[in-house]
């Protein structure tokens, strides 16, 4: 298909869905960059290492350099990513109205952590979610059955574009409406809160600073010393990075961009833009000695100015899929790869307890088990006994084939088991839990029978560093 004519097609499909004509110009820009082929991956050799003395500062040099002033909360606004339909984990809802602890919703802790802010505080710190089409009816009504009340909104709508054939670069069109569209990826938040006023509400207002961060983290809670750190210092982006373990394989990293010997700007490294064979490295604990969370805290003013100057860039991410037999390509950008149009930058070196995300149903066990707990201003965080113990993140893999969907989780985890004291949890084969039992260590359960096996049929309650065979 002529590039004419599949121009025109996407500019009549995204016109029909009322966006806008600067953002259509913006989505055909990079479908161009495609069809001329570029592929997102980036240039190993211009991926240059952070300087630790200049580029990082950690979480604890903040807390004793710059002092808790309450005062200046009032420059704050959170905002969480919710576009997300957790759709790997067989969903077809937004995956925070799901329950992580107790009877609490992903949406229910996210209220009560800015609540409890604003009584701790006495101000009132506002709680923006950016939502998707898919998302944001069920979201604001989970908001509102927990009496989740400010003056400013609590949502704005993220944008959708077109998937692509990957063949001819027409948007799809298959039978079922939904699936031509895709969300642009959260690096759209950026053109959202300009195109929808936000950042102009925000300005208006006295907001000054923004904590972005992903609805499935709840270990993200908002830290005063930051933004008395970002205000003294100036600075214009931050990214909150943790120090990489085995578990960490897919995060993106903050690098240097040097070409020609030189630094150009900060660079957002993402999973599907390393080349192949750097992929072993890229996910190892060698060359990148910390990952980014998506914690992120940018400065508003900062942002504004910088949409001002024209040009602002986000680094292209080329997702293949396939809808109906059809390959098709999704076009998206990452909020973290803004870094790269800001130079007054910091990387905050933070514990693991700031990252607490649940993409696989593993993560779910282990956010729901005993490992992690609701503290007293609702974050989620690891269990006290078990950082004592030294002990990290659990590592949980459990049989895609019976554990990768929700409905099969919560089917066979009746009863979740006690993880505090485990290191690693293997489960092969279709096996129900069925009475509450501890892990310690390292433990594995195989049923290779081809029929369901109960975990109370071993008439036993605790497990250590052991291979059971039901």
């Amino acid at each position: 298909m002529q590039k004419e004519s599949s121009d025109q097609l996407i500019r009549d499909t995204m016109q029909k869905a009322g966006l806008s004509h600067a953002f259509i110009d913006d989505f055909i820009t990079k479908v161009d960059a495609v069809r001329q082929g570029e592929t997102g991956i980036v240039r190993w050799e211009e991926v240059g290492d952070l300087d630790p003395k200049t580029d990082e500062i950690s979480l604890e040099a903040i807390h004793s350099s710059y002092p808790l002033d309450p005062s200046l909360l009032s420059k704050l606004v959170v905002i969480k990513l919710n576009g997300g339909l957790g759709t790997s984990m067989g969903l077809n809802q937004a995956k925070s109205l799901i329950p992580i602890k107790g009877s609490f919703s992903f949406l229910a802790v996210m209220a009560k952590q800015i609540e409890s802010l604003r009584s701790r505080y006495g101000i009132e710190v506002p709680l923006l979610f950016m939502d998707s089409y898919n998302t944001q009816e069920d979201s604001q009504k989970e908001l509102q059955k927990n009496g989740f009340k400010q003056s400013l909104r609590s949502s704005f709508l993220q944008h959708k574009v077109p998937r692509l054939d990957a063949k001819t670069f027409a948007p799809l069109t298959s039978k079922h409406e939904k699936d031509n569209w895709c969300p642009p990826g959260h690096g759209d938040i950026y053109f959202t809160m300009m195109e929808e006023g936000i950042l102009d509400e925000l300005l208006n207002k006295g907001f000054e600073i923004a904590f972005l961060s992903n609805g499935d983290n709840l270990g993200a809670t908002v830290d005063p010393h930051i933004v008395s750190f970002l205000l003294k210092e100036n600075i214009h982006f931050a990214m909150e990075m943790t120090p990489k373990t085995l578990a960490d394989k897919k995060g993106g990293a903050i690098y240097r961009k040097i070409v020609g010997g030189k630094m150009v700007q900060y660079e957002l490294l993402e999973t599907a833009q390393v080349p192949k064979e750097h992929e072993h490295e890229f996910s190892g604990l060698g060359k990148f000695r910390t990952f980014s969370t998506n914690n992120l805290w940018i400065n508003l003013r900062a942002l504004k100015e910088r949409f001002q100057q024209g040009n602002f860039s986000l680094s292209l991410i080329v997702n293949p899929k396939q809808v109906d037999g059809t390959d098709v390509i999704q076009l998206e950008t990452a909020m973290g790869s803004a870094v790269g149009n800001f130079s007054k930058f910091k990387g905050i070196i933070i514990p693991r307890d700031r990252f607490a995300p649940v993409k696989k149903t593993e993560d779910y066990l282990i956010r729901r088990s005993d490992a992690y707990v609701l503290n007293d201003d609702y974050s989620l965080t690891m269990a006290k006994e078990r950082k004592e113990k030294g002990l990290g993140e659990v590592l949980v893999l459990l049989d895609e084939k019976h554990y990768k969907k929700i409905q099969q989780f919560d089917a066979l985890f009746l009863v979740l088991p006690s993880l505090i004291d485990c290191e690693e949890l293997v489960v092969e084969g279709e096996i129900l839990f069925d009475v509450p039992i501890t892990l310690k260590g390292k433990v594995k359960f195989q049923n290779q029978s081809g029929s369901l096996k109960k975990i109370s049929s071993l008439s036993k309650t605790e497990f250590e560093n052991q291979t059971i065979v039901l």
